[in-house]
């Protein structure tokens, strides 16, 4: 076949001629891009998680401000229920008033030191400041306490609690002597 045939049927069927050229062409770019499909792919998935990604703050930002204000309460309202542990004569009047608000007895009250953190530990921004006291009233004055001590002003954690049967010329009949170890939420 010469080029003088060729251009002949080209002139007979040009259609067909650039149906078969386009086909080539594409069969060309199929070839030389199919190692770059996956590579898309991949870069498509990233670029619509992004977009996911964005669309999900978009939408969460609505209410932004109103939760960053609630957020801000939230922590100084956990500040002012935090102890200080250097503080210790505004500590103690917690205790009293509690005393004079369920009319137990306390006989005695002590602020221990914080725990030094353990050797290779985080040190955490809260640390508990331990108390031992001892109270002595009756069986509902000394429930009254201890409702009140943990659903308090501060956030507390009892470590233990030892209830016995008050001894000696004070005590009243049905009276209970309640010794304590409790921790409370505060700063070192």
């Amino acid at each position: 076949m010469t080029g003088a045939d060729l251009i002949a049927a080209i002139k007979r069927q040009p259609i067909g001629f650039v149906c078969g050229l386009v086909c080539l062409v594409c069969g060309l770019l199929l070839y030389y891009t199919a190692g770059d499909i996956d590579a898309q792919q991949l870069a498509y998935d990233q670029k619509a998680a992004e977009v996911a990604r964005i669309e999900a703050n978009l939408r969460n930002s609505d209410k932004l401000r109103e939760q960053a204000a609630a957020m801000l309460a939230a922590a100084k309202e956990l500040e002012a229920r935090l102890m200080r542990a250097g503080q210790l004569a505004i500590n103690q009047q917690y205790f009293y008033r509690l005393e004079e608000e369920t009319g137990v007895k306390l006989l005695d009250l002590r602020q221990n030191s914080p725990a030094a953190p353990k050797t290779g530990a985080k040190s955490g921004l809260y640390v508990g400041v331990p108390y031992n006291l001892t109270i002595q009233g009756s069986f509902p004055q000394v429930l009254a306490f201890l409702r009140r001590l943990e659903t308090g002003r501060h956030f507390s954690r009892f470590n233990t609690v030892s209830f016995n049967k008050a001894s000696g010329s004070e005590a009243a009949g049905d009276s209970l002597t309640v010794t304590l170890a409790v921790d409370l939420l505060g700063l070192p």
